[in-house]
């Protein structure tokens, strides 16, 4: 952008996160909002720990949630990721896998290993015991199968607003 020709603000396409960025995104773990709908149809999420594993979601709660036997009975569902001025929003379905489901000892080890980082660090007392922790008897896994709606980079976006600004004439702000 040279500053003379018109801008159009409300494309944000160039906003987008490149694949790299959303992988180091995904990769990094940590926090997102888990969301769902009501018997009554309205949305509600919840900020919860997850980790992004071969192409899917998983996050766990225990079963007495409002999640569990909403998502049992309508498994679409959202996942919203921020950090670090990068945001990646997901829609998909869930599965919700319980103590007793088959296979849930072989998802529960690494799951639990991977969420606590005692994959990472192993003699960490506390990352054991948080690891330990996590297996109760009435914790479920939630796996989404979910696909990228919207990948979207703030710095980017700062930095086409500066220069939307100043083709406009309005100048640029002081930094």
């Amino acid at each position: 952008m040279t500053g003379t020709e018109p801008v159009d603000y409300e494309d944000l396409t160039s906003m987008k996160l490149d694949d790299d960025a959303l992988h180091e995104l995904l990769s990094a773990g940590g926090e997102c909002i888990f969301n769902w709908t009501t018997r009554d149809g309205y949305p509600v999420g919840v900020v919860v720990a997850f980790v992004y594993h071969d192409g899917k979601f998983f996050t766990t709660c225990a079963e007495r949630r409002k999640r569990v036997p909403a998502l049992k009975a309508r498994p679409q569902s959202g996942i919203v990721i921020n950090s670090v001025g990068k945001t990646a929003s997901y829609k998909g379905e869930s599965i919700v896998h319980a103590h007793g489901d088959p296979g849930f000892d072989d998802l529960k080890y690494w799951f639990y290993r991977k969420l606590s980082r005692l994959d990472t660090n192993p003699d960490d007392p506390y990352i054991q015991s948080f690891a330990e922790f996590l297996d109760s008897p009435h914790r479920v896994i939630i796996e989404t199968d979910a696909r990228v709606v919207v990948a979207f980079d703030t710095a980017k976006f700062r930095s086409f607003t500066v220069e939307a600004m100043a083709a406009r004439g309005a100048g640029r702000p002081s930094e």
